[in-house]
């Protein structure tokens, strides 16, 4: 009855106030966790710990972004049916805090003894655990950004995504530090500090979605993430497309540069000699390079737009094999080593490594969508997303690759490969065509938090 609406959106309106710090907790809280769990860095060095297989570690972040996109095709199905929102932001997180629960509980229950006769069933928990953590986070992203988009108001929707982006970036920082704590000491055997780690990341995923439930969705609240089917000329117009041809060969040069990730860790300790209580400090480094960053980006954006943004990102990736094969032939240089007093200096000094992904992927994430958004005709820009983020899953499997060309030669090898493949983006970079300047629509990309940059997940 009309009454009975009234009363609805008058409760509603008193409700989007709370909401709005509601949803800031949420994200920021959210982008801690998936600091605690990143794919390429974390979960990837601890499957190491477990298996000599470079292959196997290499597909921990392909499962992670490959599914993660995966887990967005049936949000976008849904959301032609439903409503309310709420719900499956509600769902897709607890199915997270669920996986990373039992994640936890599995490797707290695992003694070092036990992983001496076989270590297969906890790989097998961890991937299991992965596979659903990432199809519910590619699921819920989408539900999640409606949500907010529903229940804050447009005209605090600017000063909502600042308080965001600063208490995201605090909570990122603050949660890197936890890992540097828990990872960063030796009393702990192993895989006790990742399981406590894991507890952690649990915590805070029960804390996202206890949040979740509390925010109060508009009662007259519409759906929001489905846009409308794109005719069936726009997948011809898409091929025939020679703007986007270029970026789409850029991007698939430029994320499989990311092969290298789930090694450089690896690399530091095997070849460089850094301890393994070193990840937490490189964590910090990622997260750091993310953050700091982040302003000149912004700069850059508005000064000449998405596509310089875009080749900055290259150039800046081409820093981190360039490094990794720098370093030991410098170390070994006379005058170099005698000014090294011990080799934490050089492990330290490799951290720029991680400070130089985290920086290229702050760029990369920024300037995807907004390159596309101005490439693309509006009617047709589902089908530029939906085929860009196909193709770049398929991509994300790169790191197999890799961990497969380490095994047959060595990680120099990998790192010229990455090299080469990162100056032919940089080349690349250069063909991109001009856009005009739009500005950003935010709204309809869902939230990028640290962790998700640093996973160079797909638009």
């Amino acid at each position: 009855m009309p009454g009975s609406e009234l009363r609805h959106d008058s409760s509603d309106r008193r409700g989007m106030a709370l909401n709005s710090i509601l949803g800031v907790a949420a994200e920021s809280v959210s982008a801690a966790a998936e600091v605690m769990l990143l794919p390429s860095l974390i979960l990837a060095f601890f499957v190491a710990e477990l298996t000599p297989s470079y292959a196997t570690i290499g597909l921990v972040p392909a499962i992670a972004i490959g599914f993660w996109t995966l887990g967005r095709l049936p949000a976008h199905l849904l959301a032609r049916t439903r409503r309310r929102q709420q719900p499956w932001a509600f769902a897709s997180v607890v199915v997270r805090a669920a996986a990373v629960g039992i994640l936890a509980i599995v490797t707290s229950r695992t003694g070092p003894a036990v992983l001496t006769e076989s270590a297969r069933p906890l790989i097998l928990t961890v991937f299991l655990c992965l596979i659903a953590y990432s199809l519910a986070g590619g699921f819920g992203s989408l539900a999640s950004s409606a949500l907010l988009r529903s229940s804050i108001p447009s005209e605090t929707w600017g000063a909502f995504v600042r308080r965001r982006s600063a208490w995201s970036a605090l909570l990122s920082v603050l949660a890197a530090i936890v890992v540097a704590r828990l990872l960063g000491t030796n009393g702990i055997a192993f895989p006790g500090g990742y399981g406590r780690l894991f507890l952690v990341a649990t915590l805070c995923l029960v804390t996202v979605a206890a949040v979740t439930a509390a925010m109060r969705e508009p009662w007259s609240a519409a759906t929001i993430l489905s846009a409308p089917n794109p005719p069936r000329r726009a997948w011809r117009q898409l091929l025939e497309d020679t703007r986007f041809r270029r970026f789409l060969l850029f991007r698939v040069l430029l994320s499989s540069t990311a092969a290298i990730d789930p090694f450089l860790f690896l690399y530091a300790v095997t070849r460089l000699g850094a301890p393994i209580t070193k990840i937490g400090d490189y964590v910090v480094l990622g997260v750091l390079g993310w953050i700091l960053s982040a302003p000149v980006w912004f700069w850059v954006e508005r000064r000449s737009g998405a596509r310089a943004l875009l080749q900055s990102a290259a150039v800046v990736r081409l820093i981190a094999p360039a490094i990794a094969l720098a370093t030991p032939p410098l170390a070994a240089i006379g005058p170099i080593r005698e000014r090294l007093p011990d080799a934490t200096t050089l492990t330290t000094a490799y951290g720029a490594v991680f400070f130089v992904v985290g920086a290229a992927l702050a760029a990369q994430s920024r300037g995807n969508y907004d390159y596309l958004a101005a490439l693309a005709p509006h009617q047709v820009f589902p089908a530029y997303t939906g085929l860009t983020n196909i193709v770049l899953a398929i991509v994300a499997f790169s790191p197999v690759l890799g961990g497969v060309l380490i095994e047959r030669y060595s990680y120099e090898a990998l790192f010229g490969v990455a090299a080469a493949v990162g100056l032919a983006a940089v080349f690349a970079g250069g063909w991109l065509a001009e856009t005009p300047s739009r500005a950003r629509e935010r709204q309809d990309t869902g939230y990028l938090t640290t962790s998700k940059a640093l996973l160079s997940g797909p638009v």
